[in-house]
Protein backbone atom coordinates (compact mmCIF):
# COMPACT_ATOMS: atom_id res chain seq x y z
CA UNK A 1 0.00 0.00 0.00
CA UNK A 2 1.79 3.02 -1.04
CA UNK A 3 1.87 6.32 1.22
CA UNK A 4 -0.44 8.33 -0.78
CA UNK A 5 -3.47 5.47 -0.36
CA UNK A 6 -2.32 5.92 3.04
CA UNK A 7 -2.99 9.47 2.92
CA UNK A 8 -6.00 9.56 1.09
CA UNK A 9 -7.93 7.72 4.32
CA UNK A 10 -10.55 9.34 6.17
CA UNK A 11 -13.22 8.85 9.21
CA UNK A 12 -16.39 9.16 8.22
CA UNK A 13 -18.14 12.38 9.29
CA UNK A 14 -20.73 12.73 12.08
CA UNK A 15 -24.03 11.38 9.67
CA UNK A 16 -21.86 9.20 8.09
CA UNK A 17 -21.26 7.66 11.30
CA UNK A 18 -24.28 7.69 12.92
CA UNK A 19 -25.94 6.59 9.42
CA UNK A 20 -24.15 3.41 9.81
CA UNK A 21 -26.14 2.70 12.71
CA UNK A 22 -29.24 4.13 11.67
CA UNK A 23 -29.70 2.10 8.88
CA UNK A 24 -29.14 -1.12 10.63
CA UNK A 25 -31.37 -0.46 13.35
CA UNK A 26 -34.43 0.55 11.20
CA UNK A 27 -33.75 -2.74 8.81
CA UNK A 28 -34.10 -4.54 12.79
CA UNK A 29 -37.31 -2.57 13.40
CA UNK A 30 -38.78 -3.75 9.81
CA UNK A 31 -37.50 -7.48 10.52
CA UNK A 32 -38.95 -7.37 14.09
CA UNK A 33 -42.38 -6.26 12.81
CA UNK A 34 -42.47 -8.29 10.50
CA UNK A 35 -41.71 -11.30 12.76
CA UNK A 36 -38.69 -12.54 10.10
CA UNK A 37 -35.17 -13.29 10.98
CA UNK A 38 -32.49 -10.36 11.66
CA UNK A 39 -30.27 -11.35 8.79
CA UNK A 40 -31.92 -9.45 5.78
CA UNK A 41 -30.96 -6.63 7.79
CA UNK A 42 -27.43 -7.47 9.12
CA UNK A 43 -26.71 -7.44 5.17
CA UNK A 44 -28.86 -4.53 4.64
CA UNK A 45 -26.43 -2.80 6.99
CA UNK A 46 -23.75 -4.11 5.42
CA UNK A 47 -23.78 -2.99 2.42
CA UNK A 48 -24.67 0.39 3.62
CA UNK A 49 -21.33 0.40 6.07
CA UNK A 50 -19.51 -0.52 2.88
CA UNK A 51 -20.55 2.00 0.70
CA UNK A 52 -19.28 4.67 3.92
CA UNK A 53 -16.17 3.13 3.69
CA UNK A 54 -15.31 2.98 0.50
CA UNK A 55 -16.44 6.48 0.20
CA UNK A 56 -13.64 7.07 2.97
CA UNK A 57 -11.09 5.81 0.61
CA UNK A 58 -11.00 2.41 1.24
CA UNK A 59 -11.28 -0.21 -1.09
CA UNK A 60 -13.00 -3.37 -0.80
CA UNK A 61 -10.05 -5.89 0.03
CA UNK A 62 -8.84 -3.41 2.32
CA UNK A 63 -11.78 -2.99 4.39
CA UNK A 64 -12.51 -6.72 4.26
CA UNK A 65 -9.26 -8.49 5.17
CA UNK A 66 -9.73 -7.30 8.64
CA UNK A 67 -12.91 -8.20 8.13
CA UNK A 68 -12.19 -12.23 7.45
CA UNK A 69 -9.19 -11.41 10.07
CA UNK A 70 -12.12 -11.00 12.50
CA UNK A 71 -14.00 -13.86 11.03
CA UNK A 72 -11.74 -16.47 11.88
CA UNK A 73 -11.82 -15.52 15.14
CA UNK A 74 -15.38 -16.16 15.94
CA UNK A 75 -14.76 -19.67 14.23
CA UNK A 76 -15.00 -21.01 18.18
CA UNK A 77 -17.93 -19.23 19.14
CA UNK A 78 -19.72 -20.44 15.75
CA UNK A 79 -18.55 -23.89 17.13
CA UNK A 80 -19.93 -23.50 20.94
CA UNK A 81 -23.27 -22.47 19.81
CA UNK A 82 -23.63 -25.46 17.77
CA UNK A 83 -22.17 -27.60 20.60
CA UNK A 84 -24.59 -25.88 23.14
CA UNK A 85 -27.75 -27.62 20.43
CA UNK A 86 -25.58 -30.92 20.59
CA UNK A 87 -25.49 -30.66 24.20
CA UNK A 88 -29.24 -30.39 24.32
CA UNK A 89 -30.27 -32.85 22.39
CA UNK A 90 -27.85 -35.50 24.05
CA UNK A 91 -29.17 -33.96 27.62
CA UNK A 92 -32.87 -35.06 26.25
CA UNK A 93 -31.39 -38.51 24.47
CA UNK A 94 -29.92 -39.43 27.69
CA UNK A 95 -32.97 -38.54 30.02
CA UNK A 96 -30.81 -36.44 32.29
CA UNK A 97 -33.17 -33.11 31.74
CA UNK A 98 -35.80 -35.43 31.86
CA UNK A 99 -35.30 -36.82 34.95
CA UNK A 100 -33.90 -33.31 36.69
CA UNK A 101 -37.68 -32.62 35.48
CA UNK A 102 -39.33 -35.78 36.66
CA UNK A 103 -38.22 -34.80 40.29
CA UNK A 104 -37.79 -31.45 40.85
CA UNK A 105 -41.61 -30.20 39.31
CA UNK A 106 -42.95 -32.40 42.38
CA UNK A 107 -41.30 -29.75 44.69
CA UNK A 108 -40.49 -26.67 43.36
CA UNK A 109 -43.27 -24.84 42.98
CA UNK A 110 -44.75 -22.59 39.47
CA UNK A 111 -44.66 -19.61 41.39
CA UNK A 112 -41.13 -19.51 42.50
CA UNK A 113 -39.46 -20.80 39.30
CA UNK A 114 -39.19 -17.42 37.98
CA UNK A 115 -37.20 -16.16 40.94
CA UNK A 116 -35.08 -19.85 41.48
CA UNK A 117 -34.09 -19.44 37.88
CA UNK A 118 -32.39 -15.87 38.65
CA UNK A 119 -31.31 -16.53 42.20
CA UNK A 120 -29.54 -20.14 40.88
CA UNK A 121 -27.53 -19.07 37.42
CA UNK A 122 -26.04 -16.00 40.22
CA UNK A 123 -24.89 -18.07 42.56
CA UNK A 124 -23.55 -20.45 40.05
CA UNK A 125 -21.91 -18.04 37.77
CA UNK A 126 -20.25 -16.30 40.99
CA UNK A 127 -18.78 -19.47 41.33
CA UNK A 128 -17.63 -20.78 38.17
CA UNK A 129 -17.36 -17.32 36.61
CA UNK A 130 -18.63 -18.72 33.10
CA UNK A 131 -21.90 -17.34 31.88
CA UNK A 132 -22.12 -19.30 28.77
CA UNK A 133 -20.96 -22.42 31.14
CA UNK A 134 -23.83 -21.54 33.53
CA UNK A 135 -26.36 -20.36 30.59
CA UNK A 136 -26.09 -24.18 29.27
CA UNK A 137 -26.49 -26.11 32.51
CA UNK A 138 -28.69 -24.67 35.19
CA UNK A 139 -30.33 -22.33 32.48
CA UNK A 140 -31.30 -25.45 30.44
CA UNK A 141 -32.33 -27.11 33.36
CA UNK A 142 -34.67 -24.03 34.41
CA UNK A 143 -35.78 -23.10 31.00
CA UNK A 144 -36.62 -26.90 30.71
CA UNK A 145 -38.50 -26.92 34.20
CA UNK A 146 -40.20 -23.72 33.51
CA UNK A 147 -41.79 -25.08 30.11
CA UNK A 148 -43.11 -28.46 32.08
CA UNK A 149 -44.82 -26.07 34.18
CA UNK A 150 -46.31 -23.78 31.28
CA UNK A 151 -44.75 -20.59 33.11
CA UNK A 152 -44.25 -17.63 30.67
CA UNK A 153 -40.80 -18.38 28.76
CA UNK A 154 -40.61 -15.18 28.44
CA UNK A 155 -40.07 -13.63 31.77
CA UNK A 156 -38.21 -16.90 32.82
CA UNK A 157 -35.73 -16.11 29.82
CA UNK A 158 -35.14 -12.59 31.30
CA UNK A 159 -34.53 -13.98 34.89
CA UNK A 160 -31.92 -16.37 33.09
CA UNK A 161 -29.93 -13.90 31.06
CA UNK A 162 -29.68 -11.81 34.30
CA UNK A 163 -28.15 -14.57 36.45
CA UNK A 164 -25.72 -15.84 34.01
CA UNK A 165 -24.22 -12.35 33.71
CA UNK A 166 -23.91 -11.30 37.26
CA UNK A 167 -21.15 -13.25 37.67
CA UNK A 168 -19.52 -11.44 35.13
CA UNK A 169 -19.40 -8.48 37.58
CA UNK A 170 -19.34 -9.99 41.22
CA UNK A 171 -17.17 -12.96 40.57
CA UNK A 172 -12.96 -13.07 41.05
CA UNK A 173 -12.82 -16.42 38.46
CA UNK A 174 -14.49 -14.19 35.77
CA UNK A 175 -12.49 -13.13 33.03
CA UNK A 176 -14.44 -9.54 32.74
CA UNK A 177 -13.87 -8.64 36.58
CA UNK A 178 -9.72 -9.25 35.49
CA UNK A 179 -10.14 -7.24 33.09
CA UNK A 180 -11.27 -4.66 34.43
CA UNK A 181 -9.30 -4.33 37.47
CA UNK A 182 -6.13 -4.05 34.86
CA UNK A 183 -8.02 -1.66 33.29
CA UNK A 184 -8.31 0.48 36.71
CA UNK A 185 -4.99 -0.40 37.62
CA UNK A 186 -6.32 -1.86 41.13
CA UNK A 187 -6.52 -5.66 42.43
CA UNK A 188 -9.45 -7.67 40.89
CA UNK A 189 -11.36 -7.87 44.66
CA UNK A 190 -11.42 -4.05 44.84
CA UNK A 191 -12.86 -3.64 41.23
CA UNK A 192 -15.47 -6.20 42.59
CA UNK A 193 -16.29 -4.20 45.39
CA UNK A 194 -16.11 -0.76 43.17
CA UNK A 195 -18.82 -2.22 41.35
CA UNK A 196 -20.75 -3.83 44.24
CA UNK A 197 -22.30 -0.21 44.62
CA UNK A 198 -24.49 -0.75 41.44
CA UNK A 199 -24.91 -4.90 41.37
CA UNK A 200 -25.77 -5.33 44.77
CA UNK A 201 -29.07 -2.81 44.40
CA UNK A 202 -29.73 -4.39 41.01
CA UNK A 203 -29.41 -7.85 42.34
CA UNK A 204 -31.57 -7.40 45.07
CA UNK A 205 -34.01 -5.11 43.04
CA UNK A 206 -33.99 -7.92 40.33
CA UNK A 207 -34.87 -10.60 43.07
CA UNK A 208 -37.93 -8.58 44.23
CA UNK A 209 -39.28 -8.30 41.09
CA UNK A 210 -38.69 -11.67 39.85
CA UNK A 211 -40.08 -12.96 43.24
CA UNK A 212 -43.36 -10.48 42.21
CA UNK A 213 -43.64 -12.12 38.46
CA UNK A 214 -43.24 -15.36 39.77
CA UNK A 215 -46.08 -14.82 42.58
CA UNK A 216 -48.21 -13.14 40.28
CA UNK A 217 -48.09 -15.83 37.34
CA UNK A 218 -48.26 -18.55 39.56
CA UNK A 219 -51.60 -19.80 38.58
CA UNK A 220 -50.41 -20.25 34.89
CA UNK A 221 -48.16 -22.98 36.08
CA UNK A 222 -49.51 -26.33 35.76
CA UNK A 223 -51.80 -27.84 37.59
CA UNK A 224 -51.44 -31.36 39.74
CA UNK A 225 -53.17 -33.14 37.31
CA UNK A 226 -50.76 -31.71 34.56
CA UNK A 227 -47.19 -32.57 36.57
CA UNK A 228 -48.70 -36.43 37.41
CA UNK A 229 -49.02 -36.26 33.69
CA UNK A 230 -46.15 -34.96 32.79
CA UNK A 231 -44.04 -36.83 35.19
CA UNK A 232 -46.10 -40.62 33.51
CA UNK A 233 -45.33 -39.52 30.01
CA UNK A 234 -41.50 -38.79 30.77
CA UNK A 235 -41.21 -42.08 32.73
CA UNK A 236 -42.81 -43.60 29.83
CA UNK A 237 -40.09 -42.60 27.49
CA UNK A 238 -37.63 -42.64 29.61
CA UNK A 239 -35.54 -43.90 32.65
CA UNK A 240 -35.82 -41.86 35.53
CA UNK A 241 -33.22 -43.77 37.52
CA UNK A 242 -30.77 -41.00 39.07
CA UNK A 243 -27.68 -42.46 37.66
CA UNK A 244 -28.86 -40.77 34.52
CA UNK A 245 -28.29 -36.96 36.20
CA UNK A 246 -24.23 -37.92 36.15
CA UNK A 247 -23.62 -36.58 32.69
CA UNK A 248 -25.00 -33.14 33.30
CA UNK A 249 -22.67 -33.51 37.13
CA UNK A 250 -19.69 -34.24 34.55
CA UNK A 251 -20.57 -30.90 32.36
CA UNK A 252 -20.68 -29.12 36.45
CA UNK A 253 -17.05 -30.51 37.06
CA UNK A 254 -15.41 -29.69 34.08
CA UNK A 255 -16.89 -26.10 34.23
CA UNK A 256 -16.08 -25.44 37.78
CA UNK A 257 -12.18 -26.60 36.96
CA UNK A 258 -12.11 -24.09 34.27
CA UNK A 259 -11.77 -26.21 31.41
CA UNK A 260 -12.29 -25.52 28.05
CA UNK A 261 -16.11 -24.95 27.17
CA UNK A 262 -16.19 -26.44 23.26
CA UNK A 263 -14.03 -29.70 24.31
CA UNK A 264 -16.37 -29.84 27.78
CA UNK A 265 -19.86 -29.50 25.49
CA UNK A 266 -18.69 -32.12 23.09
CA UNK A 267 -17.31 -34.24 25.45
CA UNK A 268 -20.44 -34.42 27.65
CA UNK A 269 -22.32 -34.70 24.20
CA UNK A 270 -20.73 -37.60 23.59
CA UNK A 271 -21.18 -39.22 26.98
CA UNK A 272 -25.02 -38.35 27.00
CA UNK A 273 -24.88 -40.45 23.94
CA UNK A 274 -23.38 -43.75 25.65
CA UNK A 275 -25.85 -42.87 28.93
CA UNK A 276 -29.25 -42.86 26.33
CA UNK A 277 -27.84 -46.01 24.92
CA UNK A 278 -27.27 -47.81 27.91
CA UNK A 279 -30.22 -46.60 30.09
CA UNK A 280 -33.10 -45.79 27.50
CA UNK A 281 -32.24 -48.59 24.98
CA UNK A 282 -32.05 -45.88 21.77
CA UNK A 283 -29.62 -46.95 19.09
CA UNK A 284 -26.16 -45.21 18.34
CA UNK A 285 -27.05 -44.26 15.04
CA UNK A 286 -30.06 -42.15 16.38
CA UNK A 287 -27.84 -40.88 19.08
CA UNK A 288 -25.69 -39.49 16.09
CA UNK A 289 -29.03 -38.17 14.58
CA UNK A 290 -30.24 -36.31 17.96
CA UNK A 291 -26.64 -34.61 18.21
CA UNK A 292 -27.02 -32.84 14.91
CA UNK A 293 -31.03 -32.40 13.94
CA UNK A 294 -31.90 -32.90 17.97
CA UNK A 295 -34.24 -35.35 20.02
CA UNK A 296 -37.48 -36.62 18.21
CA UNK A 297 -40.19 -38.76 19.98
CA UNK A 298 -41.00 -40.60 16.77
CA UNK A 299 -37.89 -40.40 15.05
CA UNK A 300 -35.38 -41.13 17.98
CA UNK A 301 -37.82 -43.14 20.80
CA UNK A 302 -40.06 -44.90 17.86
CA UNK A 303 -42.61 -43.85 19.51
CA UNK A 304 -46.32 -41.69 18.09
CA UNK A 305 -46.94 -38.48 18.74
CA UNK A 306 -50.20 -39.03 19.99
CA UNK A 307 -51.94 -39.50 23.32
CA UNK A 308 -48.61 -37.61 24.40
CA UNK A 309 -49.56 -34.04 25.49
CA UNK A 310 -48.36 -30.95 23.78
CA UNK A 311 -46.56 -29.63 26.80
CA UNK A 312 -44.34 -32.99 26.70
CA UNK A 313 -43.73 -32.94 23.16
CA UNK A 314 -42.46 -29.54 23.17
CA UNK A 315 -40.06 -30.33 26.32
CA UNK A 316 -38.05 -33.58 24.32
CA UNK A 317 -38.34 -32.36 20.58
CA UNK A 318 -35.84 -30.01 20.33
CA UNK A 319 -32.36 -29.45 20.92
CA UNK A 320 -29.40 -30.57 17.52
CA UNK A 321 -26.41 -28.51 16.35
CA UNK A 322 -28.76 -27.82 13.69
CA UNK A 323 -31.50 -26.12 16.11
CA UNK A 324 -28.46 -23.00 16.71
CA UNK A 325 -27.50 -23.16 13.27
CA UNK A 326 -29.24 -19.86 12.67
CA UNK A 327 -27.85 -18.09 15.79
CA UNK A 328 -24.16 -19.36 14.44
CA UNK A 329 -24.87 -18.03 11.12
CA UNK A 330 -26.19 -14.42 12.54
CA UNK A 331 -23.02 -14.17 14.98
CA UNK A 332 -20.65 -14.34 11.45
CA UNK A 333 -22.92 -11.51 9.91
CA UNK A 334 -23.16 -9.15 12.92
CA UNK A 335 -18.90 -9.61 12.98
CA UNK A 336 -18.71 -8.48 9.26
CA UNK A 337 -20.12 -5.25 10.21
CA UNK A 338 -19.21 -4.41 13.55
CA UNK A 339 -15.56 -4.91 12.19
CA UNK A 340 -16.13 -2.37 9.35
CA UNK A 341 -17.71 0.36 11.85
CA UNK A 342 -14.85 -0.48 14.08
CA UNK A 343 -11.99 -0.33 11.29
CA UNK A 344 -13.57 3.16 10.16
CA UNK A 345 -13.95 4.33 13.50
CA UNK A 346 -16.91 5.33 13.50
CA UNK A 347 -17.44 5.53 17.32
CA UNK A 348 -14.96 7.53 18.06
CA UNK A 349 -16.54 9.93 15.39
CA UNK A 350 -19.59 9.42 17.51
CA UNK A 351 -18.01 9.95 20.47
CA UNK A 352 -15.80 13.15 19.68
CA UNK A 353 -19.17 15.20 18.42
CA UNK A 354 -21.14 14.18 21.25
CA UNK A 355 -19.46 13.71 24.28
CA UNK A 356 -16.37 16.24 23.82
CA UNK A 357 -17.75 18.74 26.38
CA UNK A 358 -19.01 16.52 29.33
CA UNK A 359 -17.91 17.38 32.82
CA UNK A 360 -20.52 16.42 35.10
CA UNK A 361 -20.40 13.03 37.01
CA UNK A 362 -24.24 12.27 35.38
CA UNK A 363 -22.86 13.37 31.97
CA UNK A 364 -19.49 11.19 31.82
CA UNK A 365 -21.26 8.21 33.40
CA UNK A 366 -23.95 8.15 30.61
CA UNK A 367 -21.10 9.18 27.92
CA UNK A 368 -18.98 5.83 29.16
CA UNK A 369 -22.08 3.65 28.92
CA UNK A 370 -23.60 4.75 25.47
CA UNK A 371 -19.87 4.32 23.85
CA UNK A 372 -19.09 1.28 25.47
CA UNK A 373 -22.76 0.06 24.34
CA UNK A 374 -21.93 1.04 20.56
CA UNK A 375 -18.67 -0.91 20.89
CA UNK A 376 -20.73 -4.12 22.16
CA UNK A 377 -23.88 -3.38 19.66
CA UNK A 378 -20.77 -3.41 16.86
CA UNK A 379 -18.20 -5.95 17.72
CA UNK A 380 -19.90 -8.34 20.39
CA UNK A 381 -17.08 -8.07 22.32
CA UNK A 382 -16.55 -6.84 26.01
CA UNK A 383 -13.13 -6.38 26.06
CA UNK A 384 -12.95 -3.65 23.25
CA UNK A 385 -16.28 -2.01 25.06
CA UNK A 386 -13.88 -1.74 28.25
CA UNK A 387 -10.94 -0.36 26.44
CA UNK A 388 -12.25 2.92 24.24
CA UNK A 389 -13.93 4.28 26.77
CA UNK A 390 -10.76 4.28 28.97
CA UNK A 391 -8.89 5.64 26.09
CA UNK A 392 -11.46 8.03 24.88
CA UNK A 393 -12.26 9.50 28.30
CA UNK A 394 -9.62 8.49 31.20
CA UNK A 395 -7.99 11.91 31.19
CA UNK A 396 -11.43 13.98 31.10
CA UNK A 397 -12.56 11.21 34.41
CA UNK A 398 -9.15 12.77 36.00
CA UNK A 399 -9.87 15.84 34.99
CA UNK A 400 -12.90 16.08 36.73
CA UNK A 401 -12.40 14.41 40.38
CA UNK A 402 -12.56 10.64 39.28
CA UNK A 403 -10.80 7.99 38.78
CA UNK A 404 -9.90 5.15 36.76
CA UNK A 405 -12.39 2.73 39.00
CA UNK A 406 -15.40 5.61 38.23
CA UNK A 407 -14.77 5.12 34.66
CA UNK A 408 -14.61 1.23 34.39
CA UNK A 409 -17.35 0.38 36.79
CA UNK A 410 -19.46 2.73 34.43
CA UNK A 411 -18.28 1.10 31.31
CA UNK A 412 -19.04 -2.30 33.07
CA UNK A 413 -22.28 -1.92 33.27
CA UNK A 414 -22.61 -2.22 29.25
CA UNK A 415 -19.50 -4.06 28.19
CA UNK A 416 -20.72 -7.84 29.35
CA UNK A 417 -24.53 -6.77 30.11
CA UNK A 418 -25.55 -5.24 26.68
CA UNK A 419 -24.42 -8.49 25.72
CA UNK A 420 -27.28 -9.88 26.23
CA UNK A 421 -29.89 -7.28 25.52
CA UNK A 422 -28.62 -6.70 21.99
CA UNK A 423 -30.42 -8.91 19.68
CA UNK A 424 -27.42 -9.38 17.41
CA UNK A 425 -25.01 -9.41 20.04
CA UNK A 426 -23.00 -13.23 20.28
CA UNK A 427 -24.36 -13.65 23.66
CA UNK A 428 -28.04 -12.40 23.13
CA UNK A 429 -27.81 -14.64 20.59
CA UNK A 430 -26.78 -17.38 22.15
CA UNK A 431 -29.37 -17.57 24.85
CA UNK A 432 -32.36 -16.84 22.53
CA UNK A 433 -31.35 -20.26 20.43
CA UNK A 434 -31.21 -21.44 24.36
CA UNK A 435 -34.43 -20.85 25.49
CA UNK A 436 -36.25 -19.61 22.04
CA UNK A 437 -37.38 -16.78 22.85
CA UNK A 438 -36.41 -13.46 21.40
CA UNK A 439 -34.41 -11.29 22.62
CA UNK A 440 -36.70 -8.01 22.64
CA UNK A 441 -39.12 -10.08 24.17
CA UNK A 442 -37.23 -11.15 26.96
CA UNK A 443 -35.66 -7.71 27.04
CA UNK A 444 -38.14 -6.46 29.41
CA UNK A 445 -37.37 -8.91 32.12
CA UNK A 446 -33.91 -8.92 31.75
CA UNK A 447 -33.49 -6.87 34.94
CA UNK A 448 -29.35 -6.97 35.45
CA UNK A 449 -28.76 -6.75 32.17
CA UNK A 450 -30.24 -3.37 31.51
CA UNK A 451 -30.32 -2.49 35.59
CA UNK A 452 -27.00 -1.79 36.63
CA UNK A 453 -26.48 0.76 33.94
CA UNK A 454 -29.66 2.02 34.97
CA UNK A 455 -28.39 2.32 39.23
CA UNK A 456 -24.85 3.27 37.92
CA UNK A 457 -26.30 6.77 36.27
CA UNK A 458 -28.91 7.04 39.28
CA UNK A 459 -25.48 6.80 41.84
CA UNK A 460 -23.57 8.52 40.09
CA UNK A 461 -26.21 11.69 39.92
CA UNK A 462 -25.84 10.77 43.94
CA UNK A 463 -22.39 11.00 43.95
CA UNK A 464 -22.01 7.01 45.70
CA UNK A 465 -19.55 5.17 45.26
CA UNK A 466 -17.27 7.88 43.04
CA UNK A 467 -14.27 9.32 44.45
CA UNK A 468 -15.77 12.73 43.91
CA UNK A 469 -18.37 11.76 46.27
CA UNK A 470 -19.47 9.57 48.63
CA UNK A 471 -17.55 5.74 48.90
CA UNK A 472 -18.25 4.09 51.97
CA UNK A 473 -15.76 1.91 52.66
CA UNK A 474 -12.05 2.43 51.71
CA UNK A 475 -11.05 1.36 47.86
CA UNK A 476 -7.52 1.10 47.49
CA UNK A 477 -6.22 3.19 44.67
CA UNK A 478 -3.73 1.67 43.15
CA UNK A 479 -2.62 -2.29 41.92
CA UNK A 480 -1.07 -4.30 44.54
CA UNK A 481 0.71 -7.56 44.09
CA UNK A 482 -1.55 -10.58 43.13
CA UNK A 483 0.50 -14.10 43.56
Amino acid sequence: MSEKTVKEKQKPNFIEAVSMLLVLLAAVVVCVKADINIIPAMIVAIVWALIIAMKCGYTYNEIMEPVWDRCRGVVEIFLIILAIGMFVGAMIYSGTIPTIIYYLIKIVSPAMIVVLSFLLTTIVGIIIGTSWGTAGTVGVIMLSIAASMNVPMAIVAGAIASGTHVGQLCSPMSDTSNVCANFAEVDTMTMIKRMAYYTVPTIVIATVLYLVLGLGNGNAGASLEQVDLIRKEISTVFNTNPLVILPMVFVFFLTFKKKPILPTLTLASLVGVLFGMVFNHFSFVEGLHTLYNGFSLETTAGLSAEGFSDIFLNLVNRGGAMSMINAALIIIVATVYGTILYEVKAVNVIADVLFKHVKSRPAMCLSTIVVAGLVVALTSSSFLAEMMPKDLFGEKFKENGADLMDLVSSEATASTQFLTCIPWCDTAIFLAGLSGVPTLQALPYNFFGWGCAVMALILSVLGIGWKSGKRFFALNSTKTAEN
